[in-house]
């Protein structure tokens, strides 16, 4: 490589740390993202017990317990269950009224908070979200 490109991308890489902070360089380099589990969700039976979760963690993070996970759960949940959420899981739980195909959304927002305060960016994606369905027979 020529001397000439090596001064451009140590400029480069150099400006990139003065805008963007070195630690959001370092989360998305090494992928620090939240992410939801994805799985699918187990088969439920009208007017049986039901209980099923979806779980969440920070990935490539080995201190994924010190980020607040905040989650929205969003669209069509069986009539019959509740919806519980717990610190790194959404629950599911009660006993289906009606059969059918449930959709909806999961979406999780995480933050973190270091020596000086909150942490506006924590991780490289602030968020995640995902689809699941949850199957309702006789």
């Amino acid at each position: 490589m020529k001397p000439k490109n090596i001064t451009i991308i140590i400029l480069l890489a150099a400006s990139s740390l003065l805008f963007q902070g070195c630690d959001e360089i370092y989360e998305c380099v090494f992928n620090i993202n939240p992410e939801i589990h994805d799985r699918p969700l187990e088969i439920g039976f009208v007017g049986e017990r039901y209980f099923d979760e979806v779980t969440a963690e920070i990935s490539n993070e080995v201190n994924d317990n010190d980020y607040y996970y905040d989650f929205e759960v969003y669209g069509d949940i069986p009539p019959g269950l509740s919806v519980d959420i717990r610190r790194r899981s959404v629950e599911f739980f009660g006993r289906p009224e009606e059969r059918g195909n449930y959709r909806f959304t999961v979406e999780l927002f995480v933050e973190s908070y270091d020596y000086y305060g909150y942490d506006g960016s924590p991780t490289c994606s602030d968020s995640a979200i995902r689809q699941f369905t949850i199957q309702v027979v006789d």
